[in-house]
């Protein structure tokens, strides 16, 4: 069974492990290692969740949600690779979204690079549709696609 708690300045930990698990650049990772500090700063637009099984932390999600244009963003999902294709992502986006509605917005969107077509799979088997291509969005050579999901009104 999946235990998700909100994520806590203390939860910055759980952060290195998970993303070397699934092969995250070392700049990527001191970058993630940030996001509990800042996001327990503003908890009425900003969360994070992470998923636990028997008390290891699995997974880990964070989103924001944006006043200038009324949609919430997920800023990190990642689930470890030992715990992978098990619905664990699917439930802490789930609380992301959850966390979107209850900031009443109109949508929720994702960005991830080009070349991870997993996670691009995975977003559209829940729902998420292509928004655009961002050339150059991670690096020079590597491009970023957004997926959104906008919510009934």
């Amino acid at each position: 069974m999946l235990r998700i708690v909100t994520c806590g300045a203390d939860h910055h930990s759980i952060i290195r492990p998970i993303l070397q698990s699934i092969g995250w650049d070392e700049h990527y990772i001191v970058a993630f290692e940030t996001l509990p500090a800042q996001f327990a700063r503003q908890p009425d637009r900003m969360s994070g969740y992470v998923g636990f099984r028997e008390g290891e932390p699995v997974g880990f999600v964070f989103v924001e949600h944006h006043l200038w244009n009324g949609l919430s963003q997920i800023q990190g999902l990642a689930v470890h690779a030992a715990y992978q294709r098990q619905g664990i992502a699917a439930e802490l986006v789930h609380k992301a979204e959850q966390f979107a509605i209850s900031c009443q917005a109109r949508g929720i969107y994702v960005d991830t690079p080009v070349t991870n077509t997993g996670g691009r799979r995975f977003y559209e088997a829940i729902g998420y549709q292509l928004g655009y291509i961002m050339p150059r969005y991670y690096e020079n050579a590597l491009d970023g696609v957004t997926y959104q999901k906008f919510f009934d009104a």
